[in-house]
């Protein structure tokens, strides 16, 4: 309660006309922590300093690719940037009706009709998606782009960091990994486009009333890269058989297959050294346990 206290003080001080009546914490993920004000505004407060400076961009971003894509997508309000601090800084929009789609919701999904179209939805937003040219996003950076370098950044930061609390077989499936990505993987095949940088269940809302996605959410990991992230984090969330469907509705998917596999592989690595890194020892635990666990 003290905390839903600090967080209405901190949004009278500039919300305009809100009545501030109810509010209602819905979801603590890594970076952000949300409340849902009068059960129709949602107010996202970045927890680490990187996700402030984020904000604004993201803002922009929004603003920009709304109207572009096939599903309904966070339409910022307005943004306070200062203070600069976790709990202080926040970005504030109209809550886009649904529950999130998560995995175990479309394992027991046995309408075929409605699985595949929910497939066709989230094709086509990340067809589209991948298609937007954001002004002062991919142009001119586009060209200076290179979708490995980051790949390889990550790999030095999991050795100098991550190696020491991994067992053995963990390193070495880790290496292996990496390595035969490094070796075989074409930069020149990366056609580097807007990506959502997150693009899990948690991020997609449904509608279980009528079995179709009404929404994406969190942009924050908007970025250029690789549409293989987002295929791979699709196929981490809903498994083979429904990403077997969405090969189906883009072909294009296919040759994207084992950067998919890499993409996928690195998923727990990286919500280690996030947990890590940040000092969140949930996520830092999580990505370890399954880390370890794999090996």
């Amino acid at each position: 309660m003290e905390q839903a206290n600090q967080v209405l003080d901190t949004i009278r001080k500039h919300a305009q006309g809100l009545a501030l009546k109810t509010i209602e914490r819905i979801n603590s993920g890594q970076n952000n922590d949300v409340w849902l004000i009068d059960s129709a505004f949602i107010f996202r407060f970045p927890k680490y300093t990187e996700g402030i400076r984020q904000l604004e961009k993201e803002a922009e971003l929004l603003k920009q690719i709304a109207d572009r894509l096939p599903l309904e997508v966070p339409s910022p309000m307005y943004c306070v940037l200062e203070p600069a601090a976790a709990g202080r800084a926040f970005m504030v929009y109209r809550k886009i009706e649904g529950v999130p789609l998560e995995g175990e919701r479309l394992e027991r999904m046995n309408d075929a009709v409605a699985m595949r179209r929910i497939a066709d939805q989230l094709a086509e937003f990340l067809q589209a998606l991948h298609g937007t040219n954001p002004k002062g996003w991919l142009d001119p950076s586009a060209s200076a782009h290179d979708p490995i370098h980051e790949w390889k950044e990550l790999y030095g930061r999991l050795h100098n960091k991550l190696y020491r609390f991994m067992n053995p077989e963990a390193r070495f499936r880790t290496d292996r990994h990496f390595g035969d990505f490094f070796a075989t993987m074409d930069p020149t095949r990366i056609v580097s486009s807007l990506i959502h940088g997150d693009f899990g269940g948690s991020n997609i809302l449904y509608d279980p009333a009528r079995n179709t996605v009404t929404g994406v959410i969190d942009f924050g990991s908007a970025q250029l890269g690789d549409p293989a992230i987002d295929y791979a984090a699709l196929s981490a969330s809903y498994g083979d058989r429904f990403f077997r469907i969405v090969m189906e509705l883009n072909p294009d998917i296919r040759d994207m297959r084992g950067r998919i596999r890499f993409y996928q592989g690195t998923f727990a690595l990286q919500e280690a050294l996030f947990g890590l890194e940040q000092g969140d020892d949930d996520a830092f635990r999580s990505g370890l346990t399954t880390v370890n666990e794999l090996a």
